[in-house]
């Protein structure tokens, strides 16, 4: 089965894609991810669905039209996928450690995006953090870092 996955990433997106397919794959599994963590509560609400659509514009610089195919994409290849696993492996073998500590940083995004961590959210960060070879204080200061960034500003004079 986990072949067949494997096959399904590189025919389909290389067809798909040309010479942009090691891009193409890396950008929805990237994407795959994000939608796991928007979908570990049990409900994508529009603030996650609006993260995710911000953070992949930014992201890879695409069009509004091609964010939309790129989650198209990625939410069926994460639909007919059996974990996470396979996303990670693709991401730990191209990118460097600053990178998937980036990626960890936008996944993190979409899970305070509607303002709250559900102990699932929280489950699956660590899990992320693991397959991406990523230490327990490292997935901490991410979440301190985007916490800190997503807090509204002290009133003036508070304390």
């Amino acid at each position: 089965m986990i072949e067949g996955i494997r096959r399904f990433f590189g025919e389909r997106l290389a067809r798909e894609e040309g010479n942009r397919a090691p891009d193409r794959r890396l950008e929805v599994a990237t994407c795959a991810l994000l939608l796991e963590a928007a979908h570990a509560d049990e409900e994508l609400d529009a603030q996650e669905k609006q993260a995710i659509v911000d953070l992949v514009r930014q992201r890879f610089g695409l069009a509004a039209d091609e964010v939309e195919q790129l989650l198209a994409q990625a939410e069926q290849e994460r639909g007919a996928s059996t974990g996470v696993y396979d996303f990670t492996r693709l991401i730990s073998e191209a990118w460097d450690r600053r990178e998937r500590q980036a990626l960890l940083a936008l996944v993190w995004r979409v899970v305070y995006s509607d303002g709250r961590l559900e102990a699932h959210e929280d489950a699956l960060m660590h899990k992320l953090a693991h397959l991406l070879g990523l230490s327990h204080q490292e997935l901490i200061a991410l979440k301190l870092k985007v916490k800190g960034e997503q807090s509204p500003p002290a009133a003036p004079g508070a304390a």
